[in-house]
């Protein structure tokens, strides 16, 4: 099977970044079994070496230049659709895919070019999390933007998602998002993965530390950040005096640096690895009140051996993952305090929890997996296309 893929990010690995992550992953995997060509678009903040990536495992890649300015919600480049159609266009000529494969919602208006069956994976949708930040508005500035933000997404998403033959999204929140604008049955749940052996199972982490680990520009764990710094880690404290609570992550604003103020709050700052700070814990915590969708970071603990208590905001995206059994579910304060002192204070509950949620990623959540799902949606789009062709 002949697989084209178009990335609104260059793919390459190792990386950091969350929506470079899927295409990377898919063409390490894929490149096994199939033909693969790749159209990216670049940013000047790449390097050739990141550029020349890709080739070890597609016969055929081409890259177009991005522009400066970042996608509010992604931040991903923002891509020059003509420039890039015409990229297109010249690889499927190269190329002849069985398959279209594109990777961001950005690129939904390239769906079926030369009649190819297209694959559009949007992991998230972008007017979902836009209407999800309009609950964290903290002026009526801002509910207006996030108000905008989600009206234009939601309108590309009607207004170009419908030409593709399906629809990938990370979560059933998701699915029911897009099928406001999308037939039911051409929407897809295909979960992120992860390298179980670059987050390979743990130590035991350092007794009384409790970790929260995120992108801290991102608004649902700044706001998880704060009020679990201010309201729940003083009452952990007061039960067990050691307690210490780390917030590790990329970008931390002035009011989550802040937090380094309080007695037994640590803020890491950005840093070139997560691994080390969820590692050393004995208890990582996801206590987001809003948003959905898959958290990769959850995923990550899970797979590093860190025993996870969260919300059910926080597990959304994670139907796989049972409470009690391979994490802690806990919704309010009270909840979420109790079952953070279970974990400091019984170390076998711990480390049952942290087994059976390490099993639960090697079972269901490796790049080989969520590859697998993948190939197998290509090859049916690629079949049916087959027979509608005979019957024509």
């Amino acid at each position: 099977m002949r697989v084209l893929m178009f990335s609104q990010m260059a793919p390459f690995l190792p990386t950091h970044d969350g929506f470079r992550l899927l295409p990377s992953h898919l063409l390490a995997q894929l490149g096994e079994r199939c033909t693969l060509g790749l159209v990216a678009v670049t940013s000047p903040a790449e390097t050739p070496e990141q550029h020349r990536w890709a080739r070890r495992y597609c016969a055929d890649v081409a890259l177009v230049p991005g522009e400066r300015t970042a996608h509010p919600l992604t931040g991903g480049p923002r891509p020059r659709l003509p420039q890039l159609r015409e990229a297109v266009a010249r690889a499927i000529d190269r190329f002849d895919p069985d398959v279209l494969h594109l990777e961001g919602a950005v690129l939904a208006p390239l769906a079926r070019m030369g009649g190819v069956p297209t694959v559009l994976s949007v992991q998230d949708s972008l007017a979902l999390r836009a209407d999800e930040l309009r609950q964290l508005a903290r002026t009526p500035w801002a509910w207006l933007a996030a108000r905008r933000d989600a009206r234009r997404e939601a309108a590309w998403e009607r207004h170009w998602f419908a030409a593709a033959d399906a629809c990938v999204v990370l979560s059933e929140e998701d699915r029911a998002g897009l099928a406001r604008h999308v037939p039911f049955e051409r929407v897809e749940v295909i979960p992120n993965g992860i390298d179980p052996e670059h987050y390979a199972y743990r130590k035991i982490g350092q007794p009384g530390r409790i970790v929260f680990a995120g992108n801290l520009a991102c608004a649902p764990n700044i706001d998880a950040a704060l009020h679990f710094a201010t309201r729940l880690f003083p009452r952990i404290r007061a039960e067990s005096p050691r307690a210490e609570f780390v917030i590790a992550g990329a970008n931390p604003g002035p009011g989550v640096r802040a937090l380094a103020g309080l007695p037994g709050v640590r803020v890491t700052g950005t840093l070139p690895d997560l691994r080390p700070s969820i590692w050393d814990a004995a208890v990582s915590v996801s206590p987001l009140r809003v948003g959905l969708g898959m958290k990769n970071k959850i995923l990550e603990a899970m797979a590093l051996g860190t025993p996870i208590v969260a919300s059910s905001k926080s597990l959304s995206g994670l139907p796989d993952a049972l409470p009690g059994h391979h994490v802690l579910r806990a919704e309010g304060e009270d909840e979420t305090v109790a079952a953070v002192l279970l974990l400091l204070r019984t170390p076998v509950v711990a480390t049952t929890i942290a087994k059976n949620a390490r099993e639960l990623v090697e079972r269901r959540y490796t790049w080989r997996a969520v590859a697998r799902e993948y190939e197998a949606l290509h090859a049916r789009l690629a079949d049916r296309a087959g027979r509608a062709s005979v019957a024509a």
